[in-house]
């Protein structure tokens, strides 16, 4: 398998008088969703697709959970979830208080795994190419 790309035009954001390039863009055709991946779990298991996208959505729910929580989540090989915040800085420790943060974010690492898949992806260009 590999993956395909684009190619798209694009200006320099530090530099808007300098000549655009042109830049390759990974191109994603499909969404997998939860019931898909359920699908594709069942077949190479012994579980029913019910019971495997019940345990996925199980997943998505504790995990929202434990970043609720303050937790930091590790799917294996996968990577690892965790929030991130925004916020003011502050001259005082004193000073700094919930209202000093501007948003929080989730942060993802990736883990070996998915290091591993990237160090080895191919590519093709696409066929028709449009920018």
């Amino acid at each position: 398998m590999s993956i395909t790309f684009k190619t798209v035009q694009r200006i320099n954001p530090q530099d808007i008088a300098a000549p655009k390039k042109f830049y390759a863009k990974a191109e994603q055709t499909s969404i997998t969703d939860l019931s898909e991946l359920a699908e594709l779990v069942a077949l190479n298991s012994s579980m029913s697709k019910p019971d495997c996208y019940a345990v996925l959505m199980g997943l998505e729910t504790f995990v929202i959970r434990e970043l609720e929580r303050g937790r930091n989540v590790r799917l294996g090989e996968l990577g690892t979830y965790k929030i991130s915040l925004s916020a003011e800085g502050k001259v005082t420790d004193e000073e700094v208080n919930f209202s000093s943060i501007k948003r929080a974010r989730i942060n993802f690492t990736p883990g070996q795994g998915l290091k591993n898949m990237l160090a080895n992806l191919k590519y093709k260009k696409a066929q028709n190419q449009s920018a």
